[in-house]
């Protein structure tokens, strides 16, 4: 029996317009759809779906739940329209292209009109491609217009982060406010006082452990606030630490203020964000009540620029160990380089807490670069039939292929439409809307693959077996092969590796 899967997807952006419609109407259009086709009768249906994710990349539970069924269980593919699969133009073309017609997978887009079991030669069309173009043009439009909006309610003072700062919890009554959370406010209260009297940010830390004082992170799962964050808490403690205290002090919004659009996303088709300069952030006086006055906050940062404040704690990061590579394998958190003569990592827990086994952690630098330099040595030596260098060469054939592939596809697009202005399917106008749009599109890619090319060479000559070791020397070559190593007391270490079998 053939099993036919339905796929539907609404995004957030899709609030701003009527285009898409709810989940239930795509339903509804699908199923008339399929009981309007006799040779579906017997035929069972499965549904998969998407509430809330963009279009813009296939990184969605329904889809990717969809597509690793594609080809064995499921033989076609049915959704209302292109835009509803997606609205990235390189992706939609290379299932409908290749991917789907290696599987045996048929597909159709209701409202557009398609049905790859009816269409002829080895190329999707001129209409389906530039739909694809459309679509992703779209996403970008809408994208424009909701950060719009959501600017001018930034400098109105609506808060739209999912959770409240610390001190702070969303009100019950008004949308997108603030209100004063008196339990932790007199944290922050006691913290600024603390500050203000030249304390460090370590001793404020060891103080606030030392009573109990649940930590921001502890404090949210005490309030079942921290299942509605955003983003991981993977790299937060269970106690108080420095950093957490420094965080607090420096964040002007416990003054009253809202400092908004610190980063901004660099496009909508990855998650990648950038950091905006503060000439460039929101800032709405007066958006909430205050927890400190701003003569507190000003004493508090002259506290700050001060070296007691910092004790003889750095972040200090020179010579050839990466960055962030050795944790305390007792707490997890990343080893601190010291300010001293003979530099040396230590773990910065020790210094906020006082009954845990971190205090122990020691490793001169000296000693942790050729500690990293030996083990990859040896990694080599101990595994002869393991080749990093021919790892790398075939990761660099198929990154390749993607981007070759994605130029191609610029190119046949840029074809079929000179083709069908020629035979006078579509006017001078669109003709030249299109070819700028597609242009632009091709003459970006190119720049990403001569770019990614120039890094993949420089990579590959480090790597060549016929230069030796150098690449040992390679910060970022180290990452490529080791996760992390985790420090214990009396200088035992254990190092968890990128490659699995490198010792197998």
């Amino acid at each position: 029996m053939e099993t036919i899967a339905l796929y539907m997807r609404i995004s957030n952006e899709d609030s701003y317009t009527e285009e898409s419609g709810s989940i239930s109407h795509q339903r509804d259009l699908l199923y008339h759809y399929i009981r309007s086709h006799k040779e579906w009768k017997e035929a069972s249906v499965v549904e998969f779906c998407d509430d809330g994710y963009s279009g813009m990349n296939f990184h969605r539970p329904g889809i990717q739940k969809l597509l690793s069924l594609a080809g064995k269980e499921i033989t076609c593919i049915i959704v209302k329209d292109f835009s509803r699969f997606g609205r990235n133009l390189v992706e939609v073309g290379d299932y409908l292209d290749q991917v789907f017609p290696f599987l045996g997978v048929r597909f159709i887009a209701v409202n557009d009109g398609y049905d790859s079991g009816q269409e002829t030669g080895s190329s999707i069309g001129l209409g389906v491609s530039l739909k694809a173009m459309v679509s992703e043009q779209y996403s970008r439009d809408i994208s424009e217009k909701i950060r719009c909006v959501q600017q001018i309610k930034m400098q109105r003072g609506e808060y739209l982060c999912g959770i409240a700062f610390y001190g702070y919890k969303r009100s019950e009554t008004e949308k997108n406010q603030l209100v004063i959370d008196p339990s932790a406010a007199k944290i922050v209260s006691k913290i600024f006082a603390f500050a203000c009297k030249g304390l460090s940010s370590s001793k404020i830390a060891l103080m606030l452990n030392n009573e109990g004082i649940p930590s921001p992170l502890m404090y949210r799962r005490k309030q079942h606030t921290d299942k509605t964050r955003g983003w991981n808490t993977a790299k937060e403690t269970v106690y108080w630490t420095q950093d957490a205290v420094r965080r607090i002090l420096t964040d002007r919004r416990y003054t009253g203020c809202l400092i908004s659009r610190k980063r901004v996303r660099e496009d909508i088709l990855t998650k990648k964000t950038r950091t905006l300069p503060k000439s460039e952030w929101i800032v709405a006086e007066h958006a909430q009540e205050a927890i400190i006055s701003e003569e507190q906050f000003i004493k508090a940062q002259e506290q700050i620029k001060t070296k007691a404040f910092y004790s003889v704690c750095s972040t200090k990061r020179e010579g050839k160990t990466p960055k962030g590579l050795f944790h305390c394998a007792y707490c997890g958190r990343t080893l601190q380089l010291s300010r001293g003569k003979k530099a040396f990592y230590f773990c910065p827990t020790q210094k906020v807490v006082s009954n845990l086994p971190c205090k122990d952690i020691y490793i001169e630098k000296a000693d942790a670069d050729q500690l990293i330099k030996d083990m990859l040595q040896k990694g080599i030596f101990l595994q002869p039939t393991f080749s990093l260098y021919n790892n790398i060469i075939k990761e660099r054939e198929v990154q390749a292929a993607m981007f070759q592939r994605k130029i191609k596809r610029y190119q046949i697009l840029l074809r079929n439409v000179f083709e069908n202005f020629a035979e006078g399917r579509i006017g001078q106008q669109k003709f030249l809307s299109y070819k700028k749009e597609i242009q632009s599109k091709q003459k970006e890619a190119e720049i990403q693959y001569r770019e990614w090319l120039q890094q993949t060479d420089m990579i590959q000559q480090k790597l060549d077996p016929k230069n030796g070791f150098q690449w040992v020397d390679d910060l970022n070559l180290k990452r490529e092969w080791i996760q992390t190593i985790r420090v214990y007391r009396e200088n035992r270490i254990e190092v968890v590796w990128k490659i699995q079998d490198i010792f197998m």
